[in-house]
């Protein structure tokens, strides 16, 4: 009868669950863009891995408007995006919010993501989520630009005690959970900052046994910068680095979390020491004195038996993020036409070792590394090709400069496939990714024309050839 009961009970929660997702309308007017362009609302696919999560998506009309709708379940934080420059808010079941986002003429084209920085007013009806927290974040950074060394380097209680009073007062009244929730663990990480507590004492009253806020971005930005460092402060140090080295490459969940649990502090609580360990494994992922595959093994693991469905949904997100664009993975397809109209994929190169190299036409160092990379392919030989994609308006001045129908590789126009440089994480211009014969990343990001890429392009090749002998 227990067993029943439980079931039913569980039954009843994944339905209310699903019936708590209501529609939310996102809306908005862009000046100064072109018309058409991509438009999305991005969330995190969980909050403590951060892998992001794209859950709509539209192109704006011939008047610069824009139009969405899509299910939220619970108050989150997201990103709406106009091409690839984003600004933050703050999402809510069954709420409406109009944006209206000018064009800022400050063009600055070192980096994709920060030509046109987006000027937004917003306006929410969403109980005035975005406007207390707006509104408390405005009064928290005034507060750290006057008391920044008095709190975190003197550890000075008054300007916090003084704060954390005007904080109630001007929000105290407020019942929003999501609100309050994230002004307590803001206070928290300065409670941290001003080392009125003990690690332990941290633990106890914000951590362990505890509900875990995984949609609360304050609470998972305090939990994860926590631990990143916990380990590392304490004075016995029962989870170091050196005993990782020891238990991390025996693939152990169970000896995993055997150490982890030595800690006092975390011993009663497994779905927060879970959470703990895999911050840790994500910490050491690219550390050399650890196997990649190694800690992937450990994720892999946690993500099929873990008891806390939430924290699978994690480990498997870990896994994405880690190892995109991770050599040995592949590269992401595209297909963009060149000058002439003429379509190139990536798989049309299968065969050779590809150098894509994202450019802009006002980047004036991408124009004169091009004859570096004519260079570079001329000695890779049979084996090798450049691959060049153009992001910007093709104007005479730009073919005049480049000469792109001189060169012996195709240049390709990027256009309206802005999320490319999304995926090949493109964060400056310009950038290099060589991708091996069998459309796998090779270097990801590749270093310059004019540093070491024509040796390890070279050490890469002879590497493949002589695999491939073998």
């Amino acid at each position: 009868m227990k067993l029943k009961i439980n079931s039913f009970l569980f039954l009843l929660l994944l339905l209310s669950t699903g019936l708590n997702a209501q529609n939310v309308q996102v809306t908005g007017t862009l000046k100064g863009f072109e018309k058409g362009c991509l438009v999305r609302v991005l969330v995190y696919a969980d909050q403590f891995s951060l892998l992001e999560k794209t859950v709509a998506t539209t192109r704006t009309d011939s008047a610069g408007n824009f139009r969405m709708s899509f299910p939220v379940h619970a108050a989150t934080y997201a990103m709406l995006a106009v091409d690839l420059k984003r600004t933050g808010f703050y999402l809510k079941p069954d709420a409406v919010y109009h944006f209206n986002i000018a064009g800022d003429s400050l063009a600055r084209h070192a980096s994709p993501f920060e030509e046109i920085p987006l000027k937004v007013q917003l306006k929410a009806g969403d109980d005035s989520l975005n406007a207390y927290i707006g509104a408390y974040d405005i009064l928290y950074n005034k507060l750290i630009i006057n008391h920044f060394r008095d709190i975190y380097q003197f550890h000075d209680r008054k300007p916090f005690d003084n704060f954390k009073t005007a904080v109630e007062k001007q929000f105290g009244h407020i019942k929003s959970p999501y609100v309050r929730q994230y002004i307590h663990y803001s206070l928290a990480s300065m409670v941290w900052g001003l080392r009125a507590k003990s690690l332990a004492e941290i633990i106890a009253d914000d951590f362990s046994g505890k509900p875990v806020l995984y949609q609360n971005i304050q609470y998972t930005g305090f939990f994860n910068n926590f631990f990143q460092t916990y380990f590392e402060s304490t004075i016995k140090k029962p989870v170091s680095r050196d005993k990782l080295l020891l238990v991390v490459p025996k693939r152990s969940l169970a000896k995993l979390d055997e150490l982890f649990a030595s800690v006092p502090a975390l011993s009663a609580d497994a779905r927060v020491r879970q959470l703990a360990e895999m911050i840790q494994l994500a910490k050491y992922f690219n550390d050399p004195g650890f196997e990649r595959q190694d800690i992937a093994a450990l994720f892999k693991q946690i993500a099929a038996n873990s008891r806390f469905p939430e924290n699978r949904t994690v480990a498997r997100d870990y896994l994405k993020k880690l190892f995109a664009l991770l050599a040995g993975t592949p590269a992401p397809a595209f297909q963009l036409p060149d000058f002439t109209g003429n379509e190139h994929s990536l798989k049309d190169f299968a065969g050779k070792f590809v150098l894509l190299s994202f450019i802009n036409t006002d980047c004036p160092v991408c124009n004169r590394q091009l004859d570096e990379l004519h260079d570079i392919g001329q000695k890779a030989g049979a084996g090798f090709t450049n691959l060049t994609i153009v992001k910007g308006k093709i104007t005479p001045a730009f073919m005049d400069t480049v000469h792109p129908t001189d060169r012996n590789w195709p240049f390709l126009m990027l256009g309206k496939s802005i999320l490319l440089l999304e995926k090949y994480q493109v964060v400056t211009y310009p950038a290099y990714v060589l991708v091996d014969p069998m459309g796998r990343i090779s270097m990801a990001p590749a270093p310059m024309p004019d540093g070491d890429l024509q040796r390890l392009v070279a050490i890469k090749m002879n590497a493949f050839k002589k695999r491939k002998e073998n």
